[in-house]
């Protein structure tokens, strides 16, 4: 998906797999997003700071929060079941709801 057409609350749908960010860290489960979950953009034209061999990789990601019900980040007490994932664009497709 071309990047400049993505805008934040865009809702979109996974093309594959993804580890959100903090995902079995400091305590918290080990989660993954599966191919086909929706989520809704928080983020566009991030960019990567890291290098990559990754053909076709592009210079930017984007945020992507999904909903996971009962399955919190941080200490539950606080209801937190939004995971952010960084994807890169062509892994992901629009949906128009």
């Amino acid at each position: 998906m071309n990047i400049n057409k993505i805008k934040v609350g865009d809702t979109v749908e996974l093309l594959q797999d993804e580890i959100p960010y903090y995902s079995g860290y400091a305590g918290n489960p080990h989660v993954t997003i599966p191919k086909g979950s929706k989520g809704i953009v928080g983020a566009t034209k991030v960019p990567y700071v890291c290098g990559s061999t990754e053909k076709g990789r592009g210079d930017y990601f984007v945020c992507v929060d999904f909903i996971l019900p009962n399955i919190f980040s941080g200490n539950p007490i606080h209801g937190n079941n939004v995971w952010r994932c960084g994807v890169n664009p062509k892994n992901i497709k629009t949906i128009k709801e």
